[in-house]
């Protein structure tokens, strides 16, 4: 009986692409986020307008609203991680959440809970979104907390997301979402 070296190519294909284009490091984030957290004191007083400015930017997702509203939720000089992308200027994150909402049909986030303690803003929310691959639509529900900093002007200067983005969009990728699963499945 002859053996398909296919998954083992697409394994270390996978192997090999995902470590060439990790430029944070082998330790992914994790250093960016700690430096920022060091480096970018906030204000210990959010106002709730702020934090629903936050929200609305991202409920739903909408590039007209970005257009006119990026201004009023970030500050110039910004910490953002998503995950999946680090920025440290507002003009590269709005770049960002444009291509976001035009790749996606649609994105919500569900706020379930918030919270602040000292300088640091916590919002525990569902992602909802919908996007096509390969023709077929995908409806896919995330859990995540956004961990948020505001200066004196209500401004976001400090955003770190926190939120499992296999299950949100790798898990819906042909070939790697198969032996994402898997991972899952067989620890």
């Amino acid at each position: 009986m002859k053996s398909n070296p296919l998954p083992l190519i697409a394994l270390l294909l996978f192997a090999v692409t995902g470590c060439a284009s990790r430029a944070d490091g082998p330790s992914g984030y994790a250093h960016l986020y700690e430096q920022a957290v060091r480096e970018r004191p906030g204000s210990t007083r959010v106002s709730d307008q702020a934090v629903d400015r936050f929200v609305a930017l991202y409920s739903p997702i909408d590039a007209d609203h970005i257009e006119n509203h990026i201004e009023d939720v970030y500050a110039e000089d910004i910490y953002f991680n998503d995950t999946l992308s680090t920025v440290y200027q507002r003009d590269q994150l709005k770049a960002h959440l444009l291509k976001t909402a035009e790749r996606l049909d649609y994105m919500s986030l569900d706020i379930q809970n918030r919270w602040q303690d000292g300088e640091d803003f916590f919002l525990l929310w569902f992602m909802e979104t919908r996007f096509s691959i390969l023709g077929s639509e995908r409806d896919v529900r995330t859990i995540g907390v956004s961990h948020l900093r505001f200066d004196d002007q209500g401004k976001v200067i400090f955003h770190q997301d926190f939120w499992d983005s296999s299950q949100g969009l790798d898990q819906q990728l042909p070939i790697l979402g198969g032996f994402s699963r898997w991972l899952r499945e067989h620890p």
